[in-house]
């Protein structure tokens, strides 16, 4: 287990506390943000920084799995993507999700389910492109009890597992999975491991890397430790992509 993103992950449970309903500005667009719903104005740098690499131009139907507040799969409806299905086992991110669909005109072109992974999703259903921002921490057996835990934490990758393993029979010929990750909080190794088994091959569309003071990330002693000789911390935002 990444001992310095299951760190992060409980700081950032700390950090976040009650969330109430709010508005914010991303990618020169105004969302609504319930408050019962994890993601949005919580991450703002990384949903943006996704949303901008992700090919929605050539794509006819698109899934974004883990929708939250809906930000990408409403941007996927506005670039022009005239099929998109957005999932989330939070109802509540499903209703913040068509609430900005309808805020942004595109609510005839988003589709928004509630339900665990590929759950709600037809067998027979196929899409050009399918985007997770992953819960890429990983933890021990029966860390979530919530669904803020679930939007962070994967105990033993079992998530990933199930998500590497039915994702090749609900792509296209040609369509293309992509993750939201993190090489330094996440399990990259295991990640590959479990992509090999599906089928799938792949690795890293694009990453930004960046060294942040450790007293940034988190005031726990683990962070200090974790630290290296001049006291900061390597993190990464990074995209991964697979195919058949």
């Amino acid at each position: 287990m990444n001992e310095l993103g299951y760190a992060i992950g409980r700081q950032t449970l700390e950090v976040l506390g009650h969330r109430e309903p709010a508005t914010f500005e991303l990618l020169g667009l105004e969302w609504e943000k319930h408050g019962e719903v994890f993601g949005g104005r919580d991450f703002l740098e990384p949903t943006a920084y996704f949303t901008s690499l992700l090919p929605f131009e050539g794509a006819g139907r698109l899934l974004e799995m883990g929708c939250g507040a809906g930000v990408t799969a409403v941007v996927a409806a506005l670039r022009g993507c005239p099929e998109v299905t957005a999932v989330d086992i939070n109802p509540a991110a499903v209703r913040n999700t068509e609430a900005n669909a309808r805020r942004h005109g595109v609510a005839g072109r988003v589709r928004a389910l509630a339900g665990d992974l590929f759950e709600p999703i037809g067998r027979d259903e196929r899409f050009d492109v399918i985007y997770w921002n992953s819960p890429f921490i990983e933890a021990p057996p029966g860390r979530n009890a919530s669904y803020e835990e679930y939007a962070l934490f994967d105990p033993g990758y079992a998530m990933h597992r199930r998500f590497l393993c039915e994702a090749p029979g609900h792509l296209t010929e040609k369509g293309r999975l992509f993750l939201g990750f993190s090489a330094a909080a996440g399990n990259l190794d295991l990640l590959y491991e479990l992509a090999g088994e599906a089928g799938l091959t792949g690795g890293v569309h694009r990453q930004e890397t960046y060294d942040v003071p450790c007293e940034q990330v988190g005031t726990g002693p683990e962070f200090a430790a974790l630290a290296d000789e001049n006291g900061m911390l390597r993190l990464d935002i990074t995209l991964l992509e697979f195919h058949r």
